[in-house]
């Protein structure tokens, strides 16, 4: 019998988390406690101008609500290979903005991969420590997501697609990797309809097939468990 049928809808521990620390910690953040440490390691004209401009808007979790949209725009803004130097403190301060938003963040999630990809496209592929930086704070996004993304496997392999056929086996990896993380918190009937989409994906452009059977592979072992 599957196991979800008796499976109740109502918050996670993660939920529960958020919570009581949003109820107990009004004043505290996880994107303004990240920009006042690296604005303590930074002494650059640039990120002293940035931080005085994005700090009026982060003093609560409410006013970071509130402004989210200009905030996450200030961010991708700075998100550029020229500016490489400063891109492991901007894709910091990304995953600290999904880690208070929670839900609210899946969003901004298609223009996250986005910014992702012009980063690769524009140098970033080339650059072994740009990589790194890229899917560790994409990892800490999903991570912080996951409860929410596995409610929809459809969106989030949609909001992924060009990311998941990167022609880049170290990229490939590296997505596949992540959405693991998704996986964990799907309930067959999603996983079913994730295993029917990338089929899809595949049958439209066969030479994806190689680069969709890591994630299909996972997908089918943990419907089998289920």
């Amino acid at each position: 019998m599957p196991r979800d049928r008796f499976r109740l809808p109502g918050p996670t521990i993660d939920d529960l988390v958020a919570y009581f620390w949003e109820k107990y910690n009004p004043g505290c953040t996880f994107f303004k406690d990240c920009l006042v440490e690296l604005r303590d390691q930074n002494a650059s004209k640039d990120f002293i101008t940035f931080f005085e401009e994005l700090l009026p808007y982060i003093q609560t979790l409410k006013s970071i609500k509130l402004y989210s949209e200009f905030i996450f725009s200030k961010l991708v803004s700075e998100l550029q290979m020229e500016a490489r130097f400063s891109l492991d403190s901007i894709l910091s301060l990304i995953a600290a903005l999904s880690e208070d938003l929670r839900e609210e963040f899946v969003l901004f999630l298609p223009r996250v991969v986005n910014s992702l990809l012009i980063l690769l496209n524009n140098g970033g592929l080339k650059n072994a420590e740009t990589i790194e930086q890229i899917f560790t704070s994409w990892s800490k996004i999903i991570e912080n997501l996951r409860s929410f993304l596995a409610r929809d496997i459809q969106s989030v392999l949609r909001y992924t697609l060009e990311l998941r056929y990167y022609p880049s086996d170290i990229i490939n990896e590296k997505i596949s990797n992540s959405m693991s993380c998704v996986l964990d918190r799907a309930r067959p009937r999603q996983l079913e309809k994730g295993m029917k989409m990338i089929l899809s994906e595949v049958a439209e452009q066969p030479e994806r097939a190689a680069r969709a059977g890591f994630l299909y592979y996972d997908m089918f072992v943990r419907l089998q468990r289920s």
